[in-house]
């Protein structure tokens, strides 16, 4: 007999990470998209509006923790920069010509101390 802990596989990882994210978002169209080591998790849905759409996003660890709480961005983006920290780009007013209106930070997940860009 085998008595090392039992790996659990990565897709498994993530159809549980689905399934949680689901819940929390409110929603069955849920992306979820590992860091670079899979020790992080980025959970979002957009509403299906692309007038004003609703980008709903949480971020959860492997034990299905939830790391970095719900947030909802309208007209926004959200992506990895690196294993601890996101990216949300955000559109606000009208751009003026030459101008992007166009807000970015980076989120350090684990503080949750955001960074303009």
């Amino acid at each position: 007999m085998n008595c090392q802990p039992q790996k659990t596989d990565q897709s498994e990882i993530k159809k549980n990470m689905l399934e949680k994210a689901q819940t929390v978002l409110k929603s069955d169209n849920v992306h979820v998209i590992p860091n670079e080591k899979n020790t992080y998790y980025l959970c979002f849905t957009k509403s299906p509006n692309t007038v004003k759409q609703k980008l709903s996003f949480i971020v959860m660890d492997p034990k299905e923790n939830i790391i970095y709480p719900l947030k909802v961005l309208i007209d926004g983006n959200v992506s990895w920069l690196d294993e601890k920290h996101i990216k949300t780009s955000q559109k606000m007013g009208i751009a003026k010509k030459g101008e992007s209106n166009v807000i970015r930070y980076s989120i350090d997940i684990t503080t949750g101390n955001s960074t303009k860009l």
